[in-house]
């Protein structure tokens, strides 16, 4: 794995290792050495359709959780939003486009919101995490918050009730 790209100072973007033989593709989707990173829970996001929506979601500030996510099928943008009220890019946002073919994974440290929009149909996404999700502490902001202005260059056309009905700030 090859760090390429930081943002916002603390977000972490990375070139997957792979090789190609006679077989075909193989890809490290994660390696252990990460510095502060320690894999708990992998979960596979299997989306049948361009348009799925995930997010915008956080953790509080007092049980805070790291994200690794990359596209192992498919692609799809990768939403990060500074949710640290001191930082000077407060709700501001960057996008990366993760796809099967390009390899890039984004690992999300606490204090950055996280949201994801399939770009094309029977995308899949490997989301590694460094606690379990299951302890409540998990929030959600609207994703059409006007504050933040996320913009998103496919339709969403499909959302759950959770991530439609979330919050504003």
């Amino acid at each position: 794995m090859e760090l390429i790209k930081t943002l916002f100072d603390t977000v972490k973007v990375y070139k997957l290792k792979s090789r190609t033989d006679n077989r075909g593709l193989m890809t490290y989707v994660y390696e252990d050495g990460i510095e502060g990173f320690e894999a708990k829970e992998t979960r596979i996001y299997d989306m049948p359709v361009k348009g799925t929506f995930f997010g915008i979601h956080y953790r509080e500030e007092n049980a805070p959780m790291q994200k690794f996510v990359t596209v192992v099928k498919g692609s799809g943008m990768d939403y990060v939003i500074d949710l640290r009220k001191d930082s000077p890019t407060y709700l501001k946002w960057e996008s990366i486009e993760l796809s099967a073919d390009n390899a890039l994974a984004v690992l999300i440290p606490e204090g950055i919101g996280h949201a994801f929009l399939s770009l094309e149909d029977n995308t899949i996404q490997a989301f590694t995490i460094d606690k379990t999700g299951k302890d409540g502490h998990s929030k959600q902001l609207n994703y059409k918050e006007e504050k933040i202005g996320l913009k998103l260059p496919v339709d969403v056309t499909e959302i759950s009730d959770y991530d439609a009905g979330a919050p504003f700030l």
